[in-house]
């Protein structure tokens, strides 16, 4: 492991701002600056070390949800073929997490673009089907996020 690690840089620097800049900042919006800054840090800590595995797994869980949706409607989106080609080779091996942030981005668009097809198709048991469970996809993506923001608001991560 590289260390310092990147969590424990952020919070040198956070510490840094709070113990030996704040103190000697008196101009209000340079002081509203700096608590911007602490929060921006505070996520940042947050995101570094789940950032990753969570998009492994919401992506391979994408993966699932968006090749049964594909079979389910025979959708031939290009959005949804393209992230349907791309996962597996990217799932597979050792990702970045710029590739995994592109890639379950790409996975996102096609749920919206599925979703506007399940609408469409309102009252086709197997749209609907689909809808219900991209729609719960959606809630089980913001949860798990949510340990991002969390952190962000409250104070520092313990």
């Amino acid at each position: 492991m590289m260390m310092p690690t990147t969590e424990q840089m952020l919070a040198a620097a956070q510490l840094a701002l709070q113990e030996h800049v704040v103190p000697n900042v008196e101009d209000q919006w340079a002081q509203s600056a700096l608590r911007s800054v602490d929060v921006i840090l505070n996520h940042l800590q947050a995101r570094t070390a789940a950032e990753g595995p969570m998009l492994h797994e919401d992506t391979s869980e994408l993966v699932k949800i968006l090749t049964d949706a594909k079979s389910r409607l025979g959708s031939s989106q290009a959005s949804l073929t393209d992230f349907l080609n791309t996962a597996p080779g990217i799932l597979a091996g050792y990702a970045r997490v710029d590739a995994l942030q592109a890639l379950n981005h790409k996975g996102r668009e096609a749920v919206d673009e599925l979703l506007l097809d399940c609408q469409a198709k309102k009252g086709n048991a197997d749209a609907d089907a689909v809808h219900a469970e991209l729609r719960a996809y959606i809630l089980r993506h913001a949860d798990r996020e949510s340990s991002f923001f969390f952190p962000t608001f409250v104070g520092r991560p313990v």
